[in-house]
């Protein structure tokens, strides 16, 4: 049975400090700085997939799809500004990280203006098809819970609306032109596009913190602390990002995780009252037929790159 979810496009009221610290995980200043790289990301991610979307949605003939794009495109347009707020907050004088935001802007910029509707559309369709499945791992594994309260809030919150809007790029995506391989190869791009920036500005963040005195315990130390993570990640986080390289994936079949609802509760005393809310996004066409000999290869791919992405990711956040 396929999974129905109504998107709902919240204000949240948040305050942020003239100065946060970076370090959100006390004691983990691996992955507190892998978040505030991904979100420094957003507030240049979102604007593109809104564009994309505002693109595509031209050629839309589906009045249920149409409405969906308008409430992704009102979801994704409060996470980029709630996460510039943040980032101006966080944000270390680190030059190494101002030259990679503007490398970041200028590669949505180009990819906007020199590459095909349909590129652009499987870009958004990777790149929600990944962060879909690495929110709901985090979910999953509580990766939050004892994060700073305000982090922990923002997070949370883009969380909860990235699944209740994870089927609407491969909707369009779908609709509009459809073809596996072409999906797959453009979505890993999107996805290694993502990932590379985070890793490297986490690495700069890390090197900053060296040069400003900040020691927290060399290679051997950070190792330790990641491998707790890496190992929890091999397990439950591969498989469902393998999941999304299927022919048969369709995000229609994730269900939410458990602990939305609490999420949600918990929000609402920093949430206005939801803007709008919609019926859920009209279904993908049925999947295609399987064909075991491209499932088998497409699989060998996805082993290869994934053991790649998981020796450079504890590479680089332990250097």
């Amino acid at each position: 049975m396929e999974t129905e979810q109504t998107i709902t496009v919240r204000r949240l009221k948040l305050s942020f400090p003239t100065r946060m610290d970076p370090m959100l995980l006390d004691g983990q200043p691996e992955l507190s700085y892998a978040l505030v790289a991904l979100s420094l990301a957003l507030p240049y991610v979102e604007p593109y997939l809104i564009r994309t979307m505002s693109s595509a949605r031209r050629l839309v003939t589906n009045p249920e799809l149409l409405e969906a794009i308008a409430l992704f495109n009102g979801q994704e347009g409060q996470h980029a500004r709630m996460h510039a707020r943040f980032n101006k907050a966080v944000r270390d004088k680190c030059p190494a990280l101002e030259a990679l935001e503007e490398e970041l802007a200028q590669d949505y910029k180009r990819f906007g203006e020199t590459k095909s509707l349909k590129w652009n559309v499987a870009y958004a369709e990777g790149f929600e098809a990944f962060t879909g499945a690495l929110a709901s791992f985090l979910l999953d594994e509580q990766t939050l819970r004892d994060a700073e309260p305000t982090a922990r809030d923002l997070f949370e919150w883009h969380i909860v609306e990235e699944l209740e809007h994870r089927c609407v790029a491969f909707d369009v995506y779908e609709h509009l032109y459809g073809g596996y391989v072409y999906r797959l190869a453009v979505g890993f791009y999107a996805q290694w596009h993502l990932t590379r920036f985070v890793l490297r500005a986490a690495r700069a963040m890390l090197e900053h913190d060296r040069q400003q005195g900040r020691d927290h315990g060399g290679k051997a130390a950070a190792r330790a602390r990641l491998r707790p993570f890496f190992a929890r990640a091999a397990r439950r986080l591969v498989p469902k990002v393998l999941g999304t390289y299927s022919p048969r994936y369709t995000p229609h079949r994730i269900a939410m995780p458990a602990g939305v609802e609490s999420i949600l509760q918990r929000l609402e005393k920093a949430s206005a009252a939801p803007v709008v809310e919609i019926a859920p996004p009209v279904e993908a066409q049925p999947p295609r037929q399987a064909r075991p000999d491209r499932d088998l290869a497409a699989s060998a791919v996805i082993r290869r790159e994934s053991a790649r992405f998981a020796a450079v990711a504890a590479g680089d956040l332990s250097a």
